[in-house]
């Protein structure tokens, strides 16, 4: 959170809770969110990033929220899912591996609607090597929560 002169502290939020389990995490979670220190984006890490929007659309003003996610992070969640987009056709084929515990989870319009989305991944389980998401477009055209929206799909890329 931004201190009176603007300086920012780092505070802690409550554990998220494990999405499987439902029961709290190991550690508490920090914000800011700082990008992880080897680069490489975690499920742990992704779904703190989850916990902490969801938190923060029920307890921050939207004008703070640069003091839960810094622009410096904002850009590298952008960079490097541009990186791995610009790599990619247009059209994807996607060919699941045959399996009991293979899964296709096919989403439609989201809207910005972040509490919809955590719901539903909490429901149908983390993307994962045996559950991929396919997400139709209209990620962010309505809800109050477009960029949190927008953000988390790019890191869970």
């Amino acid at each position: 959170m931004c201190t009176a002169d603007g300086s920012s502290n780092a505070a802690e939020v409550p554990s998220p809770p494990n999405p499987t389990t439902g029961g709290a995490g190991k550690s508490p979670v920090q914000i800011p969110i700082s990008w992880p220190d080897d680069g490489s984006l975690t499920l742990e890490w992704v779904e703190n990033l989850a916990f902490i929007f969801e938190w923060s659309s029920r307890s921050v003003a939207p004008s703070d929220f640069p003091s839960v996610l810094p622009v410096p992070v904002l850009d590298r969640i952008i960079l490097t899912a541009s990186k791995i987009v610009h790599g990619e056709p247009n059209c994807l084929r996607i060919d699941v591996p045959s399996g009991d515990n293979q899964r296709v989870v096919v989403v439609g319009d989201v809207h910005g609607q972040l509490h919809d989305l955590l719901f539903l991944l909490r429901e149908a389980g983390s993307p994962s090597d045996d559950r991929y998401y396919v997400f139709n477009g209209d990620y962010v055209d309505r809800g109050a929560w477009g960029l949190e929206v927008f953000l988390l799909l790019l890191a869970w890329k």
